[in-house]
């Protein structure tokens, strides 16, 4: 094999080097375009045999960048440095292998903003990063900025880095695979929500989750921000750390600049003078997490000076995003509501509590290492019953055992079939997880489109 050249990750690392992208998916193939642009020697590696991945051959060809499927073998190995994409985690053979030979390796974000001109609005959490994101992209769009809106949510960042003017903004949603493979990632605002159970199985522990969420700001100065929750129970410890300035939401006032419900209006407080925004009751979205998540928001963009009235119209204006508390349909005084976005036990806890109806929840699918029994409280306060789909079924059964009946379903539609005969008039079924699809589908948004497509199929 060739003598690696040392790497000192940055721009400068790109121009002569070799570099092997890990994965053939959206963000692997946006990154080896950009790379190769900028003058690296780009090898793609793919797992998956290449008739699976009918578009990656055609746009690599298109690149003249060569590729192999099927595997990885010692030609991947061959490089300067890896660029992993986000799904392929440290316990991978090819990233023990990368990390035995002392491969370097960075990810997709990474290299994505060593080229964006503008700054970077970061936004991860457990919870709540998909809302946030639209959010504040769209309050930044009111405010006449060009923006860009990528990462986790959607487009690959490195399909638009290069393009957002300096005047304007990147809102990037981060997850915790992202953030893993973090190296120099220095946004000018990082938020950071809450921190809950959540791929215990990719990360291999709670701590190693939050120190990966962490590197959000790991990198940032006194010049930038950091937004967070005051009152979670591991993000201000995790902060302690952070050279950035501290801008804090929650349900009163915590210290200066902060967020804060007064009086049932969405209140600022900046350099001890106090804005209210908005009243809850004309915001677009409800639920009190969605509290959270405006006020984390509107912090973030007040941290790059946007003025009170564009935020002020967004909150009126936004009204969520699909498979997030989503309302489907009412039929028979029975409403139902997608939220199949729910892939963790906080984030169904949320939405037991938001509905305001006695519950029949659908749950289920591939288990996370999560503990299902955070949420007998949950259950025990607002559900009916509870059907139960996928692989986590049994376990869950276990976990929620003497709270609220449960019963099992083969099929989503099976499952949609038994919740219309124990809802009654006045009552919500509610499709929240709590896992992750992939045992029976592409991923939530497949599923969250097949629970309603079932919905409205369901005889009046």
């Amino acid at each position: 094999m060739t003598e690696r050249r040392k790497i000192v990750f940055g721009p400068g690392c790109v121009p002569g080097s070799r570099v092997t992208v890990l994965g053939a998916a959206r963000s692997g193939l946006a990154a080896a375009e950009l790379l190769k642009r900028h003058g690296a020697s780009v090898f793609l590696s793919e797992s998956a045999p290449a008739a699976e991945r009918a578009e990656a051959v055609r746009r690599l060809s298109a690149a003249s960048i060569p590729a192999e499927f099927n595997g990885h073998s010692d030609r991947a190995f061959d490089a300067d440095w890896i660029l992993v994409s986000p799904g392929i985690p440290p316990s991978a053979p090819a990233m023990r292998t990368a990390a035995d030979r002392g491969i370097p390796v960075a990810g997709e974000l990474e290299a994505a903003s060593w080229y964006c001109r503008a700054p970077i609005v970061g936004i991860t959490g457990s919870n709540g990063k998909s809302t946030v994101t639209a959010l504040t992209g769209e309050i930044l769009k009111a405010a006449g900025l060009p923006v860009v809106v990528a990462g986790n949510i959607g487009r690959a960042f490195s399909e638009d880095a290069e393009g957002v003017p300096p005047e304007g903004a990147a809102v990037i949603e981060v997850s915790s695979f992202q953030l893993e493979t973090a190296r120099a990632f220095r946004p000018r605002v990082a938020v950071f929500l809450n921190l809950t159970q959540d791929h215990i199985n990719w990360h291999g522990s709670f701590e190693a989750y939050g120190r990966a969420k962490a590197r959000i700001f790991e990198n940032q100065t006194a010049e930038d921000t950091l937004v967070l929750w005051a009152s979670d129970e591991h993000v201000p410890g995790l902060a302690a750390a952070a050279k950035s300035r501290i801008a804090r939401f929650g349900a009163g006032p915590s210290g200066d600049p902060c967020g804060f419900v007064r009086d049932g209006v969405l209140t600022l407080s900046e350099a001890g003078n106090e804005t209210a925004l908005v009243p809850v009751r004309e915001m677009g979205i409800a639920g009190e997490h969605n509290i959270l998540n405006a006020l984390a928001s509107a912090l973030a963009c007040r941290a790059l000076n946007v003025p009170p009235e564009p935020i002020r119209r967004t909150l009126r204006a936004f009204r969520g995003l699909p498979h997030r508390l989503e309302f489907v349909l009412e039929r028979g005084g029975v409403s139902w509501i997608n939220d199949s976005k729910g892939t963790n036990v906080d984030s169904v806890r949320y939405a037991l509590g938001s509905v305001g109806r006695p519950v029949v929840l659908i749950a289920g699918g591939r288990d996370k290492d999560s503990d299902f029994t955070v949420l007998r409280d949950g259950l025990k306060a607002h559900a009916r019953a509870v059907i139960l789909i996928g692989e986590a079924a049994g376990k869950m059964e276990k976990a929620f055992a003497g709270v609220c009946p449960t019963a099992r379903a083969g099929s989503l539609r099976e499952a949609v079939a038994r919740a219309r005969s124990l809802a009654r008039s006045g009552d919500a079924v509610l499709l929240s997880p709590a896992c992750a699809s992939f045992d029976m589908f592409r991923d939530f948004a497949h599923r969250g489109e097949a629970s309603a497509a079932a919905v409205r199929g369901l005889p009046s």
